[in-house]
């Protein structure tokens, strides 16, 4: 993890050199980090379309074979199997971000000394958002992203819908300004890849 901590110390002092402010300099990185992640983002979109598409023939499986859990299973992975789909390809991007996220949230602790007590528009970047503005656009944003990718024709993921940016407010509202300007410049330039990849698609 250290590695990836110097690797993101260097990008941000280099970012930070060409804007002046540390707040310009995390966003920066964040859509260098985006930009870099696209094709696994394009990934996951295929991975997700496919699943929408299996959707109905899943549902056909619960209701012929939900008696069975074993014998559901069996079949439902034959029919992954043979669309040569990976139900948890869709989780990727994600799994990758998590180490990034932590790298980052190493750089911007206070300890490491990197980024100085600096201000950006309203905030300290070290402290968290004193008026809860950020956390509750992580949330909302969250929810644009939810909507985004379709999930509310499936019941659970509906309900997981409201719930998880909900989560994200209170997950987010003691993390430092800066690691929630990440997060919410990241969130931001998800929707608009995922606009552009759905436009694309129709």
């Amino acid at each position: 993890m250290e590695f990836l901590y110097k690797i993101f110390e260097q990008i941000l002092l280099f970012i930070n050199g060409i804007t002046g402010n540390f707040g310009l300099a995390i966003i920066g990185l964040t859509i260098l980090i985006k930009i870099i992640l696209l094709p696994l983002t394009l990934k996951q979109d295929k991975s997700m379309k496919k699943m929408k598409e299996l959707q109905p023939i899943l549902e056909q499986y619960k209701e012929k074979y939900g008696h069975d859990k074993n014998l559901l299973n069996q079949k439902t992975m034959e029919l992954y199997k043979e669309k040569n789909v990976n139900p948890a390809g869709g989780c990727l991007p994600l799994l990758v971000q998590l180490p990034i996220l932590w790298a980052l949230f190493g750089v911007l602790r206070a300890e490491r000394g990197i980024v100085p007590a600096e201000s950006f528009l309203w905030m300290n970047l070290l402290q968290p958002d004193p008026y809860y503005i950020l956390p509750v656009l992580n949330g909302v944003v969250a929810f644009i992203q939810q909507k985004l990718t379709g999930t509310d024709s499936n019941p659970q993921m509906k309900q997981m819908m409201y719930i998880f940016p909900v989560m994200m407010v209170f997950i987010s509202y003691k993390m430092p300004a800066g690691l929630q300007v990440y997060w919410l410049t990241s969130s931001f330039v998800g929707i608009v890849q995922q606009y552009f990849i759905m436009k694309k698609g129709d």
